[in-house]
């Protein structure tokens, strides 16, 4: 019969050590009109924007509230075919920034 080990005292299997928290923002898609050199429409970030969308996107609430979380992306795509809705206005409204 073999017996396992218990570990010592103060050694470092013995501590339980407490795990690092892992965040990583959410996957979002930018849905607003392509801005050359910053961002194509539809694009997906899933470790976080790219540095120039970041800085449009903070230069412009109307930039960031069409950076959507990838649940939306169905009815923003859906507003925007159909020429009406929330995302559509913000969507002309950023035409007119670029």
């Amino acid at each position: 019969m073999s017996k396992t080990p218990t570990p010592r005292k103060g050694s470092a299997s013995a501590a339980k050590l407490p795990r690092k928290a892992t965040w990583a923002p959410a996957p979002v898609a930018y849905c607003g009109p392509t801005i050359p050199g910053k961002a194509v429409q539809f694009t997906t970030y899933t470790h976080g924007l790219s540095s120039p969308l970041l800085e449009a996107v903070q230069a412009s609430p109307v930039l960031k509230a069409l950076v959507v979380p990838l649940d939306q992306l169905p009815e923003v795509r859906r507003q925007l075919q159909a020429r009406a809705g929330r995302y559509y206005t913000l969507y002309c409204k950023a035409q007119e920034i670029r």
